[in-house]
């Protein structure tokens, strides 16, 4: 991600922070670029000092201001402790380069704010369960044949990651299409707040972070804020009409353009296909318009997605030359051994490499995708456990394990929550139990034949990616 050179004066954040935030900056005072690494920090830069579950970025103030920074924003509860070991004089001089707040992330997603609202332009917001990324860059190479945009940076999509997409807005920039997360209830709602989005998409109700959402309902609630929000400032909402729960608010929403795969009645309709590699094929519709594209992403999902950009780039009033260009066009990231639905050929086999993340409605689609793919070989999955499903996470794990033996010759499974799934299942001569990764590719390593399909997948904290590794490293190198 690109340097940026936001410039915040004074008087600014004493309007927005309150008074009380910058009492002690001397007057003039200004700031280019806003940080929260200290490592990152350049002259005039303003740092964020952040408290994570790791670190605390307070314990970096110094380093930033040995680096350049030109004053820090700190937590008052660590102001308040700190100057009690320090002189006046040495209060003095520290109180002129700190700007104090009650909560540090809330006042960087202020600051994203005040510069967001500096702009006039469209602000898309992509939101859902499944197929964010994919659809958010899928929707900015499409727009991007016809406009400057500004797009997410890989998943910078929660209360820091977006802030600093925010940062990198510029004069330059036409229209921007950022990404939106959440795990808890609340949080679609404090990064609506931040974005100002004019539009919006959800690309699913799907089951996420049942840990903290606890059901469907609890998703559904906290996702559709987004189209709340929307509703309430006049914005325009893209409704999926494939999703169940998303497709009724087509009737709630007054300002809205609807997509699907399903319903022909929709706005924009795309038929699609997969060839012998998984890549999609679409026949897409929009009222009197119809063009064929052929995508070089993998998988059913992708398809998906890409029928979401297209409703965007419809809207935005893109020709089909530029809607199909942008779609062809786009190449999935490969990650850093894991990667969202791509066809990799290993020596003898191939392999279906989804290790990015995994939830129910995710891995369905995944296997949704092996089903599909043509073969003379057998077909394998191997499967890590879905994370933060709170109290579904045995019932879940074993819907996956029961759909899965429909459709493969062969399951291999590690976890805590995988193995436990695969003990209450009766079917010990198709389903392969491991505590370990490496336990497990050592024995795939011994069982691959000629021609198999192997489709990979867990939770990004399974590190699935492991396990390929250890084939390639075993059949290419």
């Amino acid at each position: 991600m690109r340097e940026n050179f936001v410039v915040f004066t004074k008087e600014e954040l004493e309007i927005n922070l309150g008074h009380s935030a910058v009492q002690f900056l001397p007057d003039g005072w200004s700031c280019k670029g806003v940080r929260s690494d200290s490592r990152e920090i350049k002259p005039d830069n303003l740092f964020i000092a952040l408290t994570g579950e790791n670190t605390d970025g307070h314990k970096y103030i110094q380093n930033a201001f040995d680096f350049g920074a030109s004053a820090a924003l700190v937590d008052q509860h660590w102001y308040k402790n700190v100057i009690l070991s320090l002189s006046k004089d040495e209060i003095d001089k520290l109180n002129s380069k700190l700007i104090i707040v009650k909560d540090t992330l809330k006042a960087l997603g202020k600051l994203a704010n005040i510069h967001r609202r500096r702009f006039s332009i469209p602000f898309i917001a992509v939101g859902g369960a499944n197929g964010k990324t994919t659809t958010k860059d899928l929707t900015a190479s499409v727009l991007s044949q016809k406009f400057k945009v500004l797009s997410t940076f890989r998943n910078f999509n929660n209360q820091i990651g977006l802030p600093f997409m925010l940062f990198q807005l510029d004069s330059s920039q036409e229209m921007a299409v950022l990404e939106i997360g959440t795990n808890e209830p609340g949080e679609i709602a404090i990064l609506s707040n931040i974005l100002e989005p004019t539009h919006g998409l959800i690309t699913n109700i799907g089951k996420e972070h049942l840990e903290k959402l606890f059901d469907l309902d609890g998703v559904e609630m906290e996702e559709t804020y987004l189209f709340g929000f929307l509703h309430k400032t006049g914005g325009i909402s893209f409704i999926n009409l494939d999703d169940g729960r998303l497709s009724k608010y087509e009737i709630i929403l007054e300002d809205n353009i609807t997509y699907s795969s399903n319903n022909a009645s929709s706005m924009i309709y795309g038929k699609i296909s997969l060839d012998e590699n998984l890549n999609p094929k679409l026949s897409i519709t929009a009222s009197h318009r119809q063009f064929d594209v052929k995508m070089n992403t993998t998988g059913l999902a992708s398809g998906l997605n890409a029928i979401a950009a297209a409703s965007i780039g419809f809207h935005f009033g893109l020709t089909d030359a530029e809607i199909k260009a942008g779609l062809e066009n786009y190449r999935q990231e490969s990650g850093h051994g894991y990667a969202r639905m791509i066809v990799e050929n290993i020596g003898k086999f191939k392999l279906l490499n989804d290790c990015y993340n995994a939830n129910p409605d995710s891995m369905k689609m995944a296997l949704k995708s092996l089903k599909a793919i043509s073969s003379s070989g057998r077909k394998i999955a191997v499967l890590g456990d879905m994370r933060e499903l709170g109290n579904a996470s045995f019932e879940e794990h074993k819907a996956i394990l029961l759909e899965a033996t429909q459709i493969t010759d062969l399951i291999f499974v590690v976890g805590v929550e995988m193995n436990k799934a695969a003990k209450a299942i009766d079917l010990a001569s198709k389903i392969i139990m491991f505590d370990t990764k490496e336990d497990l590719g050592d024995n795939l390593l011994t069982q691959i034949e000629e021609n198999d399909v192997i489709l990979l997948k867990g939770s990004r904290g399974m590190a699935m990616e492991k396990i390929i590794i250890e084939l390639k490293n075993k059949y290419i190198n």
